[in-house]
């Protein structure tokens, strides 16, 4: 398979659905819950999913189609049959989205049928940042290519993270980690779409980010963007096999501080390997 041709077409695709999501951006939205209060849906996550899914199938009519707003529903070829995936999520930072901050995007990520990441694209349309990978065939931003931060030095990184949506009454909040980073790197920023957070690791924007309950449509372009740009990705425990197959954690470094990252973690007190 021509990987950059897929990523063209991803590419392409990512484009369109941010069109429509800018649209519809600063009117008046209509959201729904889904698990609970602060985990919400709204009428431009289903526009652009409307987008995304026709044309991925049309494109690619052998592979099998995993996106967010589709219940993790599958479409396309069935998942017995098919060699190739798609972890789509057509509005990543709804809840950014949704209170009109301009800090959102669309996140189209390719994996065989093993879930290695092959090919991510993710699209920041209210800036017009389009970051896109393929394996093999690094890593860019608007077509000009990317890479990690050069920094060393843990003390003197700046990294991102989120929590749960479920962290009010989880013990694995990300409160313990939160602080235990505060102290050990120059500053944390908590931004609100996981996609393109990676995306920012991978273009020298931040050194790392952690997060737990995560799913592959949330991190499977953002893998390939960040390893591609030269950076790691793997789970607490430094494994990389288990990131998109549990569901529960990912840690994404420029490669230098990835260590170091990982002995914070451990340090914590609600660390447990998975």
């Amino acid at each position: 398979m021509d990987l950059q041709a897929v990523r063209a077409t991803a590419s392409e695709i990512a484009r369109a659905a941010g069109a429509v999501l800018m649209e519809k951006f600063e009117q008046p939205h209509q959201e729904r819950t889904k698990k609970n209060d602060t985990d919400i849906v709204t009428e431009a996550d289903l526009a652009s999913e409307a987008v995304v899914l026709p044309r991925l199938t049309k494109a690619f009519p052998d592979h099998h189609i995993v996106s967010e707003e589709g219940g993790g529903a599958g479409i396309g070829k069935s998942a017995e049959e098919a060699e190739y995936f798609w972890y789509v999520d057509p509005l990543d930072g709804t809840t950014n989205y949704a209170s009109n901050i301009p800090f959102f995007s669309v996140s189209l990520g390719l994996a065989d049928k093993n879930m290695n990441p092959l090919v991510g694209v993710v699209y920041d349309p209210f800036s017009d940042e389009l970051y896109s990978a393929a394996l093999g065939h690094g890593a860019t931003r608007n077509d000009k290519p990317i890479h990690v931060s050069p920094q060393t030095a843990l003390r003197q990184a700046v990294l991102c993270s989120g929590f749960p949506y479920e962290s009010i009454n989880s013990p694995d909040s990300n409160i313990a980690e939160w602080k235990a980073f505060t102290i050990k790197s120059r500053g944390l920023r908590r931004f609100g779409s996981i996609a393109l957070e990676l995306s920012y690791v991978a273009s020298n924007r931040l050194e790392g980010l952690w997060e737990r309950s995560v799913n592959a449509w949330d991190v499977m372009a953002g893998i390939v963007l960040v390893r591609e740009a030269g950076g790691t990705v793997t789970d607490y425990s430094n494994q990389e096999s288990k990131i998109v197959h549990d569901g529960k954690q990912v840690l994404a470094s420029n490669g230098h501080i990835h260590q170091q990252m990982i002995e914070v973690l451990r340090s914590s007190s609600s660390f447990t390997d998975s």
